[in-house]
């Protein structure tokens, strides 16, 4: 006779362990990084670390919370949790209210603690997207679908555009698109909506002359590098500077006054510095590492909203991060943009690690199942063995037993 036992744990510790070394490693460029820029502000060189690890601390306790909230009741946050972040985004807005820098005004300050909505903003709009698509996979490519998705998704990347912060409207286009292709859109309609998207992100590339300018520098840094190309110029010498190995953590040069924002958006640069290309490939092949378990979340999900919710966030930090060292080594033309878990910053801490903690839910959900061990048997006096009475109406097997466990799979209807 057998005897379900509940499993030791259902959570995916692959992906928690990738998530917690990238968070560790990320603590330890941000007090590298921000040591000197702390001392000169603060005596004190470890101020921008202690915050980091305080908003560490938070997002690992909200993200053990939400990897226990069944991501279904997501459902009845989801509309809420989006209007709250389009209000905060338009907040932003109103002069006096957000918090203007490097000329951008994306942040808003209560007291001694700070927001930026946008981060809040690609959360809130994976679960709308989510609970909303998984529930009408079937309408998928009718312009009742399709003309809610383009109003929604324009309504948030057009607040996120105003601040300004093109490359967190580019993160948000892509994963809308991905979540609304892995929903079941056709071919030609994907096609249809990324090639407006693309057209439309070109076209604000253009519209100002800093942006315009960023694209002149991205095919030549060479051309000014006193001025425009200074950066992309020292992120290259960063890299160039680090070696195989590394100069040692701590030891790295460009972080002293050649590279602008050392601990957010030019971290990528100052690790490639102190670690050289192993500490770099590392951080490549965790975050591969993480794309591959949230794909397999994604396609082992009990439905079509977990597959949904698990792609968004994949997508999500995955690219978000790729773009960001991509920036770095000058592969594409520089925006601002965070590494997700490695860079200074506590909403987008916070966030993606509530966003791990949902994708963490979604494969629990498939797993929360129970094992069958053998019991041992046991003996009459006379050592004949005794055989356990079975269980339930009767001892006839039945198929469609009570304990039987049906196996939900999504997939995708055919597209055409």
């Amino acid at each position: 006779m057998k005897r379900g036992l509940a499993r030791t744990t259902t959570y995916d510790l692959p992906l928690v362990a990738i998530v917690l070394v990238l968070l560790f490693l990320g603590l330890a460029m941000v007090y590298s990084a921000s040591g000197i820029t702390a001392l000169d502000a603060n005596d004190d060189p470890s101020t921008f670390l202690g915050q980091q690890a305080a908003w560490a601390a938070l997002g690992i306790g909200a993200m053990f919370v939400a990897s226990r909230v069944d991501y279904r009741l997501l459902r009845f946050l989801a509309v809420p949790l989006l209007l709250v972040a389009v209000i905060l985004l338009g907040a932003v807005l109103v002069p006096g209210v957000g918090v203007t820098a490097g000329g951008a005004t994306r942040w808003l300050r209560f007291g001694a603690f700070g927001l930026q909505p946008a981060e809040l903003a690609k959360l809130a709009l994976i679960v709308y997207l989510a609970t909303w698509l998984g529930g009408k996979r079937e309408q998928i490519g009718s312009w009742r679908i399709t003309l809610p998705f383009i109003l929604v998704t324009t309504v948030v990347v057009g607040l996120v555009v105003v601040e300004p912060d093109l490359g967190t409207a580019i993160v948000l286009v892509v994963v809308a698109l991905a979540m609304y292709f892995a929903a079941g859109a056709r071919l030609r309609e994907f096609a249809a909506l990324g090639g407006l998207a693309a057209v439309v992100i070109l076209a604000l590339a253009v519209a100002q002359p800093y942006r315009l300018q960023r694209l002149l520098t991205f095919l030549d840094p060479w051309s000014d590098p006193q001025k425009f190309g200074f950066q992309t110029i020292q992120m290259l010498y960063a890299l160039g500077l680090g070696g195989p190995f590394g100069e040692g953590l701590g030891a790295g040069k460009e972080k002293f006054g050649y590279l602008p924002h050392p601990y957010t958006d030019s971290i990528f640069a100052v690790l490639g510095d102190e670690l050289g290309l192993a500490g770099a490939l590392v951080i490549v092949l965790l975050f591969l590492a993480l794309a591959f378990r949230g794909v397999r979340v994604a396609l082992r999900a009990e439905d079509s909203t977990g597959a949904l919710l698990a792609t968004g966030i994949t997508i999500w930090l995955c690219f978000q991060a790729w773009v960001n060292m991509a920036v770095v080594a000058s592969l594409v033309p520089m925006t601002g943009i965070t590494l997700p878990f490695i860079s200074y910053g506590g909403s987008s801490l916070c966030v993606g690690l509530i966003a791990v903690g949902i994708l963490l839910n979604v494969g629990r959900a498939r797993t929360t199942q129970r094992t069958s061990v053998p019991r041992a048997s046991r003996r009459w006096r006379d050592g004949r063995t005794r055989e356990s009475a079975p269980r339930g109406r009767g001892s006839l097997d039945r198929k469609g037993s009570r304990n039987a466990l049906p196996v939900h799979r999504w997939s995708s209807r055919p597209r055409g």
